[in-house]
Parts: C-alpha cells; sequence; structure tokens
C-alpha cells in the first residue's frame, strides 16, 4: 500500500433496503452519468432497469457520513474473489478519504479470506488514481474500462 489516508472523514455502513432504491439509484447517476455516457451512452430506462436487475438492492451498503446517506457500495463475494461492483458518493462527500478507506477496509478483508479483491473502472473515471495509489494494478482492459487487482 503506497498512502494511507492522512485526514479521514468518521463513517459507518448500514445494510441497504428496498426504501433505499430511489437513493441510491440517483446518487450513482449523480456521480456515474458522465463516465457511463461515454462508454457506452445513458438511456435512463436502460440503466435503471439494468442496475436494478444485476445489482439487487439488498447486497448494497449505504455509506453513511454524518448521520447522513452520502453513498453505497456493492461488493459481490466468491469463493475466489471480492468483486467491488461498484462504489459512489455524492459529489459533495468525495475527496474526505471515505473512499480510500472503504477501499483499504474491503482489501484486508479479502486478503484475510485469502481472495482476490478486484474491480473495473471506465478509464475516464478519475478513481482510477485513487486505485492505483491504494495498490491496485490493471490485470486487463478493453476499449473503455480497466480491470484492477489489488495487490
Amino acid at each position: 500500500m503506497n498512502h494511507l489516508v492522512h485526514f479521514m472523514t468518521t463513517f459507518s455502513l448500514i445494510d441497504a433496503s428496498e426504501h433505499d432504491q430511489d437513493f441510491i439509484f440517483e446518487t450513482f447517476k449523480l456521480s456515474m452519468r458522465d463516465y457511463i455516457e461515454w462508454a457506452w451512452g445513458w438511456d435512463e430506462e436502460f440503466q435503471y432497469t439494468g442496475f436494478w436487475t444485476t445489482l439487487p438492492v439488498k447486497n448494497f451498503k449505504l455509506i453513511c457520513i454524518s448521520g447522513e446517506h452520502a453513498g453505497a457500495i456493492y461488493v459481490e463475494e466468491s469463493e475466489q474473489s471480492h468483486w467491488i461492483r461498484t462504489i459512489f458518493l455524492r459529489p459533495e462527500f468525495q475527496r474526505l478519504g471515505v473512499g480510500s478507506a472503504l477501499l483499504i477496509q474491503e482489501a484486508f478483508r479479502a486478503r484475510r479470506l485469502n481472495k482476490k479483491l478486484i474491480l473495473k473502472v471506465i478509464k475516464i473515471n478519475p478513481a482510477k488514481r485513487l486505485y492505483d495509489r491504494i495498490g491496485f494494478r490493471v490485470v486487463d482492459e478493453d476499449s473503455k474500462t480497466y480491470y484492477m487487482q489489488w495487490e
């Protein structure tokens, strides 16, 4: 691990429920739409349907800061790996060290269980710099995304 966060905002994770669906999708859209639009185009209905078809709300954890819902994370676990399917924060909660802390927490959890920690990121997403900084390495790529693994 190259850098630890010097200043970090305290956060907590809580299980998401059906009534959090609007918050989760709206926050996803707010933080990710520009990148998705660049990569594949944005069709609201297609994105909404695809999002909830592949990412059941019950598997999300809400990221809470000072009692406010700030974002969400979805980690899919298998026998071999933990796959961070998505992680996002509302813009006003970005750059506070929360994303770094969450990723590091997941990395150590995966390591304790002897599993790989993987994710993919759209090439123009500036979060790639964060992933690089905390020790993820590109293991594959296509024209729009990098596939990364924590080492």
